[in-house]
């Protein structure tokens, strides 16, 4: 049951147990919807089974640029859930003018979760510096980082001879996992 049809039904059940009148009761004009997605690259689409069966929309394609990040956020509308997983960077560079631009697109009622880059490219390094300046520019629970690269570090055997794609069987699962916890650890 969405957030919203929760909070209706919440609702009702107070003014039937207080006799209170409905209009007693504040029922937000606008919920945003609960649940989660995670947008992504290549990385993301190495094992969407382990993600969905964690209960996200998987939204990826091969070669994705950061730059295509507002245009999809656009395409979900009021359907884009409370929580937004963003796992772009390996293809092309992040600005920070970019990274803040999605998270304002994003809205201040949704956390959006940005995935740190692993990948042998010369702007590993400052996408992931870019995304944790992104972090700091938003008070509260509006920005999280999820540490990929430093949780797959030394791990080799989680990824194709490229270094950065994740074996379905190993770095996939290890990877669905590190995203469903870091959603799940924001909602305490």
């Amino acid at each position: 049951m969405s957030c919203f049809f929760q909070r209706v039904a919440c609702a009702i059940a107070l003014v039937a147990l207080t006799g209170a009148g409905l209009a007693a009761v504040a029922v937000p004009a606008h919920a945003v919807p609960g649940g989660r997605v995670i947008i992504g690259d290549s990385v993301t689409g190495m094992n969407p089974a382990a993600l969905r069966a964690r209960g996200f929309t998987v939204n990826y394609a091969v070669s994705r640029q950061f730059s295509a990040l507002p245009k999809i956020l656009r395409s979900f509308g009021k359907r884009l859930p409370r929580n937004v997983v963003v796992h772009l960077g390996t293809n092309g560079t992040i600005s920070l003018s970019e990274c803040k631009a999605a998270v304002r697109k994003a809205s201040s009622k949704r956390t959006v979760f940005f995935v740190t880059v692993r990948a042998p490219v010369s702007w590993e390094s400052t996408n992931n510096r870019t995304l944790r300046t992104c972090d700091r520019s938003f008070e509260g629970p509006r920005v999280r980082i999820i540490d990929w690269h430093r949780l797959s570090d030394r791990r080799d055997d989680w990824f194709y001879r490229d270094g950065y794609h994740p074996v379905e069987s190993t770095g996939g699962v290890a990877y669905a996992r590190l995203v469903d916890r870091a959603v799940d650890r924001n909602r305490r």
